[in-house]
């Protein structure tokens, strides 16, 4: 049975003022007895036939409770009337549309009484014209959409999708459990999700907001939410600004990031938007088969705590991808960060790439190129890289760091365990690359390594050494044997890449492999400390700010060229 309440208990309208069922209309109350007390009518299953519908045409909150089949609800109000439907322990089976038919009115609100657990869910296959569209989805509105309440809310698409409107779907201080065949949530306008523990399970994308002709909506925000979504496609898809803040966020899209490519057609990324991604704080784990979090636009990271596994790229921004803060560990990608222009001032950030580990490189990311998502998508002119802080870690088997511009270093720690092939290199760029401060270490193969191009307030080196087994420890030490600073790779290395404020002009230090560093972090990384032990494997004597030997040197600054006026020792 389902039981209609009228209530005196107004969220989202005014006292109610009609209701009718197409197949058994209720008793109509006045308005002064519903101000009284509640008016409640219990309709038997039996009276309700196949195809029947409960139909709201007036301002006012309605209460469904009990178990019905074959039966939608349908609000047909008005334009400006506002509507409250109060799920209590109710069950409305449509095998024949949507459960839910939300045709007309300013806005609606379903709240989901509290311990309640309400169920929802449409047929398999039905046709169901709504204006220039089909309505197609459990619950459907083509108004405003707010769903609240302590209770909890189960929603099955079997037709297509879990909940759909047209307008704006605002979710707040509730639970939803959504199962479709194709999009989990859906709000043309934007989806709004507070406070809320949303899961979803979807044939193609988790939850999207797809308005194309307003430029501010189509967007997703997500405050204080705990969402979990396993999506065929996209996990969260916003045709504008995706925004996230406190919130604890589980995707596996495209079936992760060990899945093979499906269809060059399709998308298989975690986070996505065409503008702006803001990440602020929370927990984000994405598994995706394509980039785990991509905007056509910029993306700014501010905090938070990522673990991201990708086919592709870790975290992709096609004009400018910005990282302040927060803790990010990009077990598994093809390029780790990537975009036109890769700003860096804070965080601390871990990175292994099958190809490069920091990219930067001018153009958009075309998904899905030639067998891998975006490959050859980028110019082989323009990108930037800005570290001015941070701490870094990269473990690249393509190029480490690689700019296809300009490369700038002032601040931070910056360690790379770059590549053992000769075709790439753990520092790379094709227009110059700065220091004015911080600290970078890149250790890899020397065929094509490269230095920096000028060095101011500190000194920078670039230098061979002889070959070294993977997990053998490198450091820089001065005059008096103290380390200037030290890193253990992951990867065997025969090339060096070292600046930090501890080397200057003038001075003369030397490379020790193998010795044991008093006080290295988990990465074998110090500063200003001893050792033990240990190999010399190169003496350096830096007659200016910058030194290079060995390798391709710094393009337009060679330093010291060929290894001269090195004392001893492999340059």
């Amino acid at each position: 049975m389902i039981k209609k309440t009228l209530c005196t208990a107004l969220v989202c309208a005014a006292v109610m003022t009609a209701i009718t069922a197409c197949q058994a209309e209720p008793q109509q109350e006045s308005a002064g007895a519903a101000q009284e007390s509640s008016a409640v009518e219990t309709l038997e299953s039996s009276s309700v036939e196949a195809d029947s519908t409960y139909l709201i045409t007036a301002a006012g909150t309605y209460e469904l409770s009990g178990d019905i089949s074959d039966t939608v609800v349908t609000v047909a109000a008005g334009k400006n009337d506002k509507v409250e439907l109060v799920l209590d322990n109710v069950t409305i089976e449509n095998t024949n549309g949507p459960a839910i038919y939300i045709q007309s009115a300013d806005k609606v609100c379903i709240t989901l009484k509290e311990g309640t657990v309400n169920t929802v869910s449409d047929g398999t296959d039905y046709s169901m014209i709504d204006g220039d569209t089909n309505a197609d989805a459990a619950i459907f509105s083509r108004a405003d959409l707010t769903i609240n309440g302590s209770g909890t809310l189960n929603v099955t698409g079997n037709y297509k999708h879990g909940i759909v409107s047209k307008d704006d779907l605002i979710i707040s201080d509730t639970n939803i459990n959504a199962a479709a065949q194709k999009v989990g949530l859906n709000g043309k306008d934007c989806v709004e999700i507070t406070n809320s523990v949303i899961n979803v399970t979807a044939g193609s994308d988790g939850i999207r907001s797809d308005n194309e002709e307003d430029t501010s909506r189509g967007y997703v925000c997500l405050e204080g939410a705990e969402v979990n979504i396993t999506a065929a496609n996209d996990g969260i898809q916003a045709e504008t600004e995706l925004k996230a803040s406190e919130s604890v966020v589980t995707v596996n899209a495209g079936g992760g990031s060990n899945y093979a490519l499906l269809s060059a057609e399709e998308s298989y990324k975690g986070l996505k938007a065409g503008g702006n991604i803001t990440i602020s704080s929370g927990t984000y784990k994405i598994d995706s088969m394509d980039d785990c979090i991509h905007s056509n636009s910029n993306i700014s990271i501010t905090g938070g705590t990522f673990e991201l596994a990708s086919g592709d790229d870790g975290i992709h921004a096609d004009t400018e991808l910005s990282v302040s803060g927060g803790t990010m560990d990009i077990s598994k990608s093809y390029e780790g960060l990537e975009s036109s222009k890769l700003l860096i001032s804070g965080g601390i950030i871990s990175v292994v790439a099958s190809d490069d580990g920091l990219n930067g490189a001018g153009g958009s990311d075309g998904s899905a190129m030639g067998g891998r998502f975006g490959q050859g998508g980028f110019s082989a002119s323009t990108g930037e890289i800005i570290i001015s802080g941070g701490y870094i870690l990269v473990n690249a088997s393509g190029d480490g760091i690689d700019a296809n511009g300009n490369i700038t270093v002032s601040g931070g720690v910056t360690l790379v365990s770059g590549p053992t092939s000769n075709g790439n290199a753990a520092f790379d760029y094709d227009g110059t690359a700065t220091v004015t401060g911080g600290v970078l270490v890149a250790l890899g193969s020397s065929g094509m390594a490269q230095g920096f191009t000028t060095a101011e307030n500190q000194g920078a080196i670039a230098s061979s050494v002889s070959y070294q087994n993977a997990g053998t420890s490198f450091a820089l030490c001065d005059e008096s044997g103290n380390v200037i600073v030290s890193f253990t790779p992951e990867k065997s290395y025969q090339f060096a890449v070292v600046t930090s404020p501890g080397i200057q002009s003038g001075h003369t230090y030397t490379i020790v492999t193998g010795a044991e560093i008093d006080g290295a972090d988990n990465n074998g990384y110090a500063e200003n400390t001893t050792l033990t032990g240990g190999t010399s494997a190169a003496e350096i004597e830096m007659t200016s700010t910058l030194y290079n030997a060995g390798g391709m040197g710094g393009r337009g600054g060679m330093g010291n060229p060929g290894g001269m006026g090195g004392k001893g020792g492999k340059k």
